[in-house]
This record gives structure tokens, sequence and C-alpha cells, in this order.
């Protein structure tokens, strides 16, 4: 089974557009979005419309902020407006969409999450190897993937973190796979980030996918975003 596996789209809908096209390109057998469709850019309709083909979506933060007042007066500053903002422009329907989506998912030996297995509805972070040993424990198959921090990268249980594009997975190590941001990537490279996972050869790779940073630019620019978010675009920040 081959897997696409997308998080952290932020209705960033050139990036996303760009990486559909690149999973269409290739032998797909299932398409998992690990949440947060919405929030900092301004396509919040059009990225929704997309991600809907999916064979599996959850919910992230930013999608359950549509709903959840007390979890928007957490964000900072600039993903407060963003929300704001994106709460005045979705659908009725789209808004019943983004409630109803699932905090985890499991396929296989695959768990699949937003934020960590500890609790997924918490929106806690893993930002350190304590943070990611810990977080084994709270699922027993032997993969988990997430996002929610945008940042690509592969933590073993046994404390090891790997950051190679692509991977050849060991049967005896269990991992913990962040496949990093569509439309919001914070690891200097400003291009769209997911992961193809090969499930019966045990080939995990990173995709880096360029599409037109300016274009969504324009969008937010249009809209009114605060600068910060705009700029931090084309710096992969």
């Amino acid at each position: 089974m081959i897997y696409a596996i997308v998080s952290d789209i932020h209705a960033n809908a050139a990036a996303f557009n760009a990486v559909l096209d690149d999973i269409e390109s290739r032998k797909v057998d299932r398409k998992i979005c690990l949440g947060d469709i919405v929030g900092y850019c301004a396509d919040p309709n059009e990225s929704i419309a997309a991600v809907k083909v999916f064979d599996t979506v959850l919910m992230g933060n930013h999608d359950y902020a549509i709903h959840d007042t007390v979890l928007v007066e957490k964000f900072n500053f600039h993903a407060r407006l963003a929300i704001e903002w994106t709460c005045e422009k979705l659908t009725p329907a789209d808004k019943e969409y983004l409630a109803n989506l699932p905090l985890k998912a499991e396929d296989g030996e695959l768990t699949f999450v937003h934020a960590t297995p500890r609790d997924p509805g918490d929106w806690g972070y893993i930002i350190n190897i304590d943070d990611a040993l810990d977080a084994f424990n709270y699922f027993s198959n032997n993969i988990c993937f997430l996002g929610h921090t945008h940042n690509p990268l592969v933590v073993t249980d046994k404390g090891h973190v790997l950051l190679d594009k692509k991977l050849h997975l060991k049967d005896d190590t269990r991992y913990l796979v962040n496949v990093g941001s569509v439309g919001q990537p914070r690891d200097g490279d400003p291009r769209a980030c997911y992961v193809i996972y090969d499930s019966d050869k045990r080939i995990l790779e990173f995709v880096r996918v360029n599409y037109n940073i300016g274009q969504t630019q324009s969008r937010m620019i249009k809209a009114k975003f605060q600068p910060f978010l705009i700029h931090r675009l084309a710096e992969g920040r």
C-alpha cells in the first residue's frame, strides 16, 4: 500500500494544488490529511473542497478553533486574526464539515493524529526528544504520523532523530514521523512538504514541491492579512 500523507495545508490553495498534482503523478493507493486545513492563509473554502476527496481527513487545532472561542484566545496574535477572518469566510457547510472530523485514525500498523498521540484533542506539541519518546507510550502501532509543528523529521523509539529525505524503515524499530507542512513550512525550506510511504517496501520519502508563493501572498494581501504571515511563506519559517 502506498500512502500520500499531508498536513497543515492552512488554506494555502496554491501549495495544496501543487502537492495534489504531484500526488496524481504517482501511484498512490490512499491519501491521508492530518488536519489544519484552514488558518494562516486566504483560501479556506477552496482547501476544504480539495481535501474532501482524501480517504482520511483528521481535525487539526485550527480546524477545531472554528467552533471553540476558548482555543482561539490561546492562539498567538497572528493566528487569532487569521482564524477570526476564516470564520467569517467559511460556508455553514464547511464549518459543519470541520466540526465532524475525527481526531485520530489507524490503518494496519499505522497511527495518524494531528498533534500528539498522547491526547490528540489537547493539541500539545512534540518539541524535543523527551516529548517524542513519551509519545511512544500512547500508540501501539509501528509508526505514528503527525504534523502540527510544521517541521519534517523522524524520531525512533531508540531516541534517534532522522532528517534524511528518504528512509528504509526497519522491522525492529518504531517511528514517530512528522510529515511537515503543505501550506506553511517552518524548516527554512519554503517549498510545500508531504510524505509518501510504501508500507510493503517500508520506504518513507519526504517530498518537496515548488509552488507559486507570490500567488498565495497576493491573495493574502487582498484579504488584508498581517505582513508577518505574508512574508514568512517565502522564508519557510
